[in-house]
Parts: C-alpha cells; structure tokens; sequence
C-alpha cells in the first residue's frame, strides 16, 4: 500500500505558497464556493434621491420603488494537476539529496505552482480591468500614467486604503529615472513592507515589483483593490507515495483547484496600463506549395498569436485594433502566396495589439 509522506510537508508547502504568491495583496476570499463548482453573486442597487414634499401627504418621500438588483455567475474552471516520479535506482546513483522527493515537490510549487496562480490572476484583473490604457512608456511619462490611472479609480469613489500596484521591474525601472515628478524613493525600509514583493509606494499605492513572465504581456502594471477581486482556493492537494505499485521509488503528485473573479460593480477600481510593445520573435519555414510554416517563440501571456497576409501589410502599435486578424494555426501552416507580406501579432482579450513582428516575406 502506498505511503503517503506529503503531510509532514502540508505546513511548510502551505507556508511556501502564501509567502512565494505575489498576487495575494489584491485579492480577497469573501466568497465561500463550499461543494458548489458555480456561485451566484447578488449585487443590490440603490434607490433614487427625492425632493421632499411635506404636502405629499402618503408619499412625501416620493414614490416608493422595489429594489432591484443584478446576479453575477462565477463557476470555477482552473484545474491544475502534475506528476512525477524518482526511481529508486537512480536517487541511489545521485549525490544524496540531490534526487529526495520532499525538495523536488518544494521546487515544483516556487517554480511552476506559485508562478501560474500570479499569472492567472494577473491576466484576469487585466482582462476585466474597468480602466485599460494602451501607449509605450517613458521615463517622462511613466509616472503621470501612473497617477492618471490611479485617479480614475479614485473618481469612482474607491477607497484609497490598501490599494495595490502590481508593477512590471521594468516600469518601476522607468519611474525611478523621473526625477522631476517622481521624487520619493522607490526602495522603502523593511519596516514599512506590508507585502510580499513591496518595493515602495507611489501616488499613495503600495507598489509591488512582478516578473514579466508572470504579468501579461504588454501590461506595465495593474492597479487595483482587493475588494475587488474573490480569489478562491478550493482544493490544494499534495501526495508523495513511496513504492506504490509498479514503481520502485517515489511518486509525487499535486491537485490545485482555484481561480479568481472581478466583482461586476468592481470593475472601474481596477486600473490597467498597456505600456510596452513585444517585439514578437517569429520564423518562417517554407510549407506546401502555397503554404508558410508560422511559429512564435514570444510570450503569449494572456494573448493570442495572429497574423495578416497581403501585398503590403504593416506592422500595428500597441493598442492597436487587430480584432480582425485570423489566429495563427496550432500548426503554424499559413496560406502566402510567394513574395507576399506576412505579420504576426499578439492580440489581448479586448482585441487590442501588445505586440507584433517586423514584416516577413513568404
């Protein structure tokens, strides 16, 4: 019978995750999913204001109306799993420790668990952002952006208090070159980091430094509320058996049952900016007559690889409308007729270009 030896790790796994998660900050966990796969979330609207009419006799308040109200619907569909094994012969072949189980999950979860839950909740705060701006960044204008899209959280009456930036290194890299607007340093006291990845603040948000494999791609940052945002966990599982049947060794295995949601009365406390252009990496091999092999070696966080064919065809800008472009194939094989213009963009869920190849000709 298998042996299961995950629970000694249980403390320190869950210990690994809630440190290592940068996304924490922005999100909540005040909606219970229990053993239902789908919730439904009411959002009450408001009554409007009167004049009051003290001669209005029964209705001096105005005419009284029913409430209304809206429904949101949030099913849960990111299942997450992986396996592995460490054969017995082999650990004994390697230098101790250097093949021991109880390390190899740990390194699964900082490399390839944590990483996907950041990316995932990046992409989905962007996706639903209430406040998306598209246009490259400067060190002149990097900061003004910024306190622009914090403002348009600010006019819908959001509280201020414990909003988060999440920041691309290269963003923040840009703001601590503006020395005319930007004047506070950015590095802060470790005493005054309230969370996981905090660097500093700016316009009064907390700003927390995010790999770029793990924001979408284009996105310099995303500033947001974690009112805004139900983040849940449902199931986190994971299992290291020792010689379970058929294998000499170990068998490690891993459940992660989660996904997030953006409030739909929530949405305009979350603020966007699309403020880098990839420069996507796109080779071409010949195919059947008439035909291109097309294949991207660019990040496609959040996005979808497209291309357009032409006799002249130019590349878009960020923010561009390439809605109508075609997906570019799982296999790459694209219909060019020979010395036609070929471009390969990267297309977010709005539509928009984050970024675009130089012009390829078939």
């Amino acid at each position: 019978m298998a042996i299961n030896l995950a629970e000694k790790y249980s403390t320190q796994v869950d210990e690994v995750i809630r440190k290592g998660l940068l996304s924490t900050a922005g999100v909540n966990n005040d909606v219970s999913f229990g053993n239902a796969q789908t919730v439904t979330v009411f959002s009450m609207d408001t009554a409007p204001l009167n004049d009051y009419n003290p001669d209005g006799g029964m209705q001096r308040y105005g005419t009284p109306v029913e409430l209304q109200d809206t429904t949101q619907e949030m099913k849960m569909t990111q299942q997450k799993a992986f396996t592995f094994t460490i054969d017995k012969t082999f650990e004994a072949d390697s230098p101790e420790g250097v093949r021991n189980a109880g390390k190899a999950l740990q390194r699964q979860i900082e490399q390839v668990i944590i990483p996907e839950i950041d990316r995932y909740r990046f992409e989905k705060l962007a996706e639903n952002a209430g406040t998306k701006n598209y246009g490259e960044l400067t060190a002149d204008t990097a900061y003004t952006a910024f306190v622009a899209a914090n403002t348009a959280i600010t006019d819908e009456e959001f509280p201020v208090e414990n909003r988060v930036a999440f920041c691309s290194n290269a963003f923040i890299e840009l703001l601590k070159q503006d020395t005319v607007h930007f004047t506070k340093a950015t590095e802060i006291a470790q005493d005054r980091i309230i969370f996981k990845g905090m660097v500093g603040d700016c316009d009064g948000v907390a700003i927390i430094a995010v790999p770029k494999r793990r924001l979408p791609t284009g996105v310099s940052f995303i500033i947001t509320h974690p009112m805004c945002a139900p983040a849940p966990v449902k199931l986190q599982e994971y299992k290291i058996h020792r010689d379970p049947p058929g294998i000499a060794g170990h068998l490690v295995e891993g459940l992660l049952y989660h996904d997030i949601f953006v409030f739909d009365k929530k949405k305009s406390a979350v603020s966007v900016q699309y403020g880098v252009a990839e420069t996507v990496e796109a080779l071409m091999t010949a195919g059947e007559e008439g035909t291109i092999n097309l294949s991207v070696t660019s990040a496609k966080n959040g996005c979808t690889a497209v291309y357009k064919t032409g006799t002249s065809v130019s590349a878009p800008k960020l923010g561009a409308d390439i809605s109508a472009w075609a997906v570019l194939p799982a296999d790459g094989a694209v219909t060019a007729a020979a010395g036609s213009k070929v471009c390969v963009a990267l297309r977010n869920s709005d539509g928009k270009c984050v970024g675009a190849s130089a012009i390829i000709t078939a």
